[in-house]
């Protein structure tokens, strides 16, 4: 993705990423957002099966899951992962990630990986062996697809900086609990881990300086005559994709139901004859809409049953190229004798119909 929006909505600042001239991805400014705190947190109770439940302080809960249970009162260092939803405080991991434009820096966790974005020309074994030669002995780095643009003295100061970072998080408190350090703006967080190298922001006028303080070195910004969300109909969008049933241009229908086991998605032929049609014009919408929805975890497609093992095939194909470019993990099985297509995608983030229930219950953004 090679353009981004950055708006003042009636809703609050939204940043979305373009795909032609439509949001393929959205991401709504949301007061509060725990998403990459570190908190030095004391353990309140510890559930068997569960995980254990984390006093980060100012009333605030958070739950440690997986790994080897900690005891009643102990004292850890803790990231959110997940942002607190429905009532329930942020996920939380032991495994701190710092990250920057070309980096995430691995503090405690060794090794060298790289973004599956990078090219396979030589470009990302030459940068992870510049990660190895610059990290430290018990640390690592994941590099990001930004990183191919970028000097190696950059990459370098990056990293220096990121470590400097986590040195005064480590020496800022002994109490516990105590709030260590906050992402400091999840939509710069937002582009910065999805715009592509050398890519364009397009920005509301009002949002100039803004955008211009995002700290994207590779990105140029593109100011806009009219405000974003109406030049793109990002209020259109945004209704069409938290509405449960969607018409399909050439007829029929896909419905989407997000249930607390797995996203289902049906398609509908809707007296519809040329089945194979169908399903590839589906196909081509569905991974459109669980991009943009944020779907994630198991994902069961009911298409309309194809008798020609071939057929499957094709369809099998079009959804996934629909997916192309998407920075989520996902894994994709072929149709079952029922027809079903299983999917699993990594979440990343809330799913849009959450950000937008949280954004509605808060206050109206006030912005200079």
């Amino acid at each position: 993705m090679n353009r981004a929006l950055l708006t003042e909505a009636p809703w609050g600042r939204t940043a979305a990423l373009m795909a032609g001239g439509s949001a393929a991805e959205l991401r709504l400014e949301r007061p509060g957002d725990e998403t990459g705190s570190i908190w030095r947190g004391r353990v309140l109770r510890v559930e068997p099966g569960l995980g254990a439940f984390v006093d980060l302080g100012d009333g605030g809960t958070g739950l440690l899951a997986g790994g080897r249970p900690p005891h009643e009162g102990a004292a850890l260092l803790v990231q959110a992962t997940r942002p607190s939803a429905g009532g329930k405080g942020p996920a939380l991991g032991m495994a701190p990630r710092l990250a920057g434009r070309y980096l995430v820096y691995t503090p405690r966790t060794p090794g060298i990986a790289a973004s599956k974005r990078l090219p396979d020309d030589g470009t990302r074994s030459r940068l992870q062996g510049l990660a190895r030669r610059l990290v430290g002995s018990g640390e690592g780095a994941v590099v990001r697809a930004a990183a191919a643009v970028a000097a190696d003295a950059a990459i370098a100061r990056e990293l220096d900086m990121l470590r400097a970072r986590w040195q005064r998080i480590e020496a800022a408190s002994e109490e516990a609990p105590a709030l260590l350090w906050r992402e400091p703006d999840p939509l710069q967080a937002f582009l910065r881990d999805r715009l592509a190298p050398g890519g364009a922001v397009l920005a509301d006028r009002r949002l100039r300086s803004y955008a211009d303080r995002m700290g994207l070195p590779d990105a140029r910004i593109e100011l806009l005559d009219e405000p974003g969300w109406q030049a793109f109909g990002l209020e259109d969008t945004i209704r069409q994709a938290l509405e449960p049933v969607l018409e399909l241009a050439g007829g029929g229908s896909i419905s989407v139901e997000e249930t607390r086991a797995a996203v289902v998605i049906d398609v509908d032929g809707g007296g519809r004859k040329d089945l194979l049609a169908l399903n590839l014009e589906a196909a081509e919408r569905i991974a459109r809409e669980v991009r943009l929805r944020g779907l994630g975890g198991l994902v069961l497609i009911d298409f309309v049953d194809l008798d020609r093992a071939a057929e499957r095939r094709r369809v099998d194909r079009r959804l996934a190229d629909g997916f192309a470019g998407d920075p989520a993990a996902r894994r994709q099985l072929p149709f079952s004798p029922l027809g079903v297509v299983e999917m699993t995608r990594q979440r990343l983030g809330l799913p849009l119909a959450e950000q937008w229930t949280v954004r509605r219950r808060q206050p109206w953004p006030k912005h200079p």
